[in-house]
């Protein structure tokens, strides 16, 4: 009864069902079938390449990295990759002992037990962070700019998605603001706006949007969301926890250089939603200065259509913009 009236979120049940022994000898039979395949050798043009490309791979000394927005690969010297981590890693972050960790662990067991899903979710994570390259950046190859992932997370965040997932979808429907998921949105926005021949298009977006999400910026975005949506104070607690985050980078442990915990990694459970809440925050308050029909974010890109485009009409807009995102600390 209590499995059937507590929320799992997700979580699967350590409770294994009882083995039925009726189908064991086709299971037998279905392995003795797979054990007896065999295989002749064959090679074509493709699989050779395959092979040669492999064994390419295995043999370099070079660290190969992905690409961040192409399927592009690239290869580089453990020295040169060694820097572009350090590079990157200190920017924003700042050593940090083991207590942190320990810290965090506490109170993810404070929130389990109290959903009844400390039998299930497990302690913070300590995966390495990693690097991909913005291949699609100016000057990329004399100057590599990089995208810091952090696949080190707690579970707490699974649940945390579930609930800002609620919040933004109501949010979404009762704002009607363009906030868009896809490419497909933006084009049937675009096709169905009214534009003139006076209308200009206003590109702009947002500069290391994950990072830049502080304490502060995260808590408006809250209280603006819980005046259209019911959040308890379970919710908001477990919300802002799955936001202690810590980055791991061959075994030491690194905090965000503000010394709060607080930090909404690229990789995090939560992170796309919890960036969702903020733009929605965000186009409540552009369209203080655009009208909300003309104006929409995709991710970290913003796209708007001023109608009846003069210059000085437009110079305004922009400083009115720049104010908007300067006041909630995001470039």
């Amino acid at each position: 009864d209590d499995e059937i009236k507590r929320e799992a979120y997700g979580f699967n049940t350590k409770t294994c069902p009882p083995q039925i022994p009726e189908p064991t000898q086709f299971e037998h039979e279905m392995y003795r079938l797979i054990s007896n395949i065999k295989f002749r050798p064959h090679k074509n043009d493709f699989q050779a390449r395959m092979s040669h490309d492999l064994q390419h791979i295995k043999g370099t000394k070079k660290i190969i990295i992905e690409a961040d927005k192409t399927r592009n690969l690239y290869s580089i010297s453990p020295e040169d990759y060694r820097k572009l981590m350090t590079e990157n890693i200190t920017k924003e972050y700042k050593k940090v002992n083991g207590t942190a960790k320990y810290n965090i662990d506490s109170g993810t067991k404070d929130i389990a037990r109290s959903l009844q899903l400390d039998d299930r979710i497990e302690s913070f994570t300590t995966n390495n962070c990693f690097i991909t390259l913005k291949d699609h950046k100016e000057n990329f190859e004399t100057q590599p700019k990089c995208r810091l992932i952090n696949p080190a997370k707690t579970d707490i965040g699974r649940i945390s998605k579930t609930i800002l997932e609620r919040i933004v979808t109501h949010i979404r429907h009762q704002t009607r603001h363009n906030h868009w998921k896809s490419t497909g949105e933006v084009i049937s926005w675009f096709t169905n706006v009214h534009a003139s021949q006076k209308s200009r298009f206003m590109v702009f977006d947002i500069e290391a949007f994950y990072p830049s999400i502080t304490p502060e910026l995260f808590t408006r975005a809250i209280e603006y969301a819980k005046s259209m949506v019911d959040i308890t104070d379970e919710d908001q607690h477990i919300i802002t926890h799955s936001k202690r985050s810590l980055l791991f980078d061959r075994g030491t442990c690194w905090q965000k250089k503000s010394g709060s915990a607080f930090d909404v990694g690229m990789g995090s459970w939560d992170g796309a939603e919890t960036c969702e809440l903020v733009g929605l925050y965000l186009l409540h308050k552009i369209s203080e200065t655009i009208d909300s029909s003309y104006v929409g974010l995709y991710r970290d890109d913003g796209l708007a259509i001023i109608n009846n485009a003069t210059g000085p009409k437009l110079c305004r807009i922009k400083k009115d913009l720049h104010k908007v995102f300067r006041d909630e600390g995001l470039k």
